[in-house]
């Protein structure tokens, strides 16, 4: 229930970005992310496509959904079979609070909700799993010219049985009023 939720509220997000494009600031961002994943002993580095949407309220608060779609997967060794690993997708929503140190620069924190779907295979086999869980991370927005600009960011997933640690780098390009 959740997962159709937060992938219904970033699809939406994303669909209504030129009914926002007039009001405060709505932005629209991509880029990649590696994630590093830890479950039961193994260690996976994985990597994906972020796309993500966002409002800000005023220029302390806003909202924002995120979809990572895995673009490179991992292979783990478990009993001398390799085990391919693949983060097919995740979505998230969250919170978010900047802290602008400039008028074209901040400092953000944000928590939220993510539910990811990931994919394990051997020749022959394969099994896809749902996680769920909170998430929370911090990172930095520099805008060249006010509308274009890039996000360093880190985020920690804590899901179901596995924790991911999340660093991405991505163009944001804002929309309406410039901050």
């Amino acid at each position: 229930m959740m997962r159709t939720l937060v992938l219904s509220t970033v699809l939406a997000a994303a669909a209504s970005a030129a009914s926002f494009a007039d009001d405060g600031d709505f932005t629209l961002g991509a880029g990649l992310s590696t994630i590093g994943v830890s479950e039961g002993g193994f260690d996976v580095d994985v990597s994906a496509v972020t796309l993500r949407g966002g409002y800000e309220f005023t220029r302390f608060l806003g909202f924002e959904g995120q979809l990572d779609i895995g673009v490179d997967g991992d292979t783990v060794m478990f009993n001398n079979t390799p085990v391919d690993v693949d983060v097919n997708m995740a979505a998230s929503l969250f919170g978010v609070a900047r802290a602008p140190i400039s008028e074209n620069a901040n400092l953000f924190a944000r928590i939220g909700y993510t539910t990811a779907n990931i994919e394990a295979s051997v020749p022959g086999f394969g099994l896809t799993d749902d996680a769920d869980g909170f998430a929370y991370g911090v990172g930095g927005e520099f805008f060249f010219d006010g509308r274009n600009g890039v996000r360093i960011d880190y985020t920690r997933h804590e899901l179901d049985d596995a924790d991911a640690d999340v660093f991405g780098i991505s163009y944001v390009r804002r929309f309406g009023a410039t901050r």
